[in-house]
């Protein structure tokens, strides 16, 4: 929700309770008022009955003293007394056809040496109206209020935080790899608000350091690979020369240890990089990639490693899934999935890779893992002794996984070990069971 709607809905909840409460309020109080007025104005008129009464015997019950006043009279006996009482009552309005509201003082008064029951009623209609238009026009005045306030967000509001969404535009463009917005001349932040000034000062302070600390990073990581690459060559070919020479078995088998080491740690030097160099995020070319193509040609490459294995392969195809990837990830993803199952595979064993629209799947017999599944893609993590194994084959599986928004899953069961690699986003068929 943006912050434009947060601001409404809390000035509207607030407006709204701060109504209610007030007209509740004004309600409750100009009753109260309205009451002790007309509470004052009866025992006025009480006074000045008893008066009249005392002095002309003929009052009656039904004579008004004022238009829309009643009065009520009648002798009781001697012992009944009646303190005071108000009430708020109704009568039938024979002209108004209709009931209407009174407020009413009951009492007994002796008179002439006869006990009276006396009551007035005044009509509480025009003080009910009174009510009624205040009430309107306070709900008139709150929804004014609510307008003002609605307008004033989408306008004024609007243009205080302009200078914020500009500024939120253009970080969302900012890429680290191709970096492009600091020092731009279409980039003029210009706003009179300190805070956001200091925002924008503060933002840019911490992309032109981030830029030089990725470039100082890639050109570490760069001169790391190149400057490691050397030696190691160096250290191969000269145990590869030494194992053509008349020496002992002793030696030649220590040499041949000195070479499969320099061997895995080139290509454990190859792996980091690579997985240094995704997290530096320098592969975003992406283009339409035929999953099924990329499958055959990889198995191509992998024909040999399967015959001297005697691995029986099985593939199934029910869909050609076309995804938008980069082509080199790709390549190096299906690589490590199909090598790892012919690495931890079996003599005589089976590689089943089964491709839909929505999930690759490749199993393989092997034996049973020595690590908890879950730790499986962790780096350096190995399910084998294998000697020529770096231990980043499946954790660069990962990382190319999560690089492409897409899921892995290992899991292993009746004795097979299956790879799941699910891209069911971008498609809505069913994956497989």
């Amino acid at each position: 929700m943006k912050l434009l709607a947060i601001t409404n809905r809390l000035y509207l909840i607030s407006i709204g309770a701060v109504i209610l409460i007030s007209s509740l309020a004004a309600f409750f109080i100009l009753r109260s008022t309205i009451n002790n007025e007309f509470n004052r104005k009866l025992f006025a008129e009480k006074e000045q009955i008893i008066d009249e009464f005392k002095v002309n015997a003929s009052l009656r019950e039904g004579q008004l003293l004022n238009v829309g006043d009643k009065i009520k009279i009648m002798p009781i006996d001697e012992g009944t007394v009646i303190e005071d009482q108000l009430v708020d009552t109704a009568y039938y309005e024979p002209y108004e056809d209709e009931t209407l509201p009174f407020r009413e003082l009951t009492f007994t008064e002796k008179i002439n040496g006869i006990n009276y029951k006396i009551t007035i009623s005044k009509p509480l209609v025009p003080n009910m109206d009174l009510i009624s238009g205040i009430g309107q026009i306070m709900i008139g005045m709150g929804c004014l209020i609510i307008l003002v306030v609605l307008l004033i967000n989408k306008v004024i509001l609007r243009k205080l935080w302009a200078p914020f969404e500009y500024l939120l535009d253009h970080l969302k463009t900012f890429d680290i790899t191709s970096p492009r917005r600091i020092q731009q001349e279409d980039y003029t932040f210009d706003s009179k608000v300190d805070e956001f000034r200091q925002l924008n000062q503060v933002l840019n302070d911490m992309i032109k350091q981030s830029i030089k600390d990725y470039n100082s990073l890639k050109e570490f990581t760069e001169n790391t690979s190149h400057e490691i690459q050397t030696p190691l060559a160096i250290i191969r070919n000269k145990a590869e020369s030494l194992l053509q020479e008349n020496l002992s078995k002793e030696q030649l088998e220590d040499i041949g240890k000195i070479y499969e080491a320099a061997g895995r740690l080139s290509r454990l030097k190859t792996g980091l990089s690579l997985i240094s160099r995704i997290d530096n995020n320098q592969y975003i070319k992406k283009e339409s990639i035929n999953l099924k193509a990329v499958i055959e040609n990889k198995l191509e490459d992998f024909e040999e490693l399967i015959a001297i294995k005697n691995l029986r392969l099985k593939i199934t195809y029910y869909g050609e899934p076309e995804l938008e990837l980069n082509s080199e990830l790709t390549s190096i993803l299906i690589t490590n999935l199909i090598n790892n199952a012919i690495k931890h595979n079996i003599k005589d064993g089976l590689i089943n890779i089964v491709l839909k629209d929505v999930e690759l799947l490749i199993e393989n017999t092997g034996t049973p893992p020595v690590i908890p599944t879950e730790q499986m893609f962790d780096r350096f993590q190995k399910t084998g002794d294998t000697p020529e194994s770096t231990g980043l084959g499946l954790s660069l599986v990962k990382k190319i996984v999560e690089h492409f928004n897409l899921r892995v899953k290992y899991i292993y069961e009746k004795d097979l070990h299956k790879l799941y690699l699910t891209f069911d986003h971008l498609s809505k068929k069913t994956a497989i069971k």
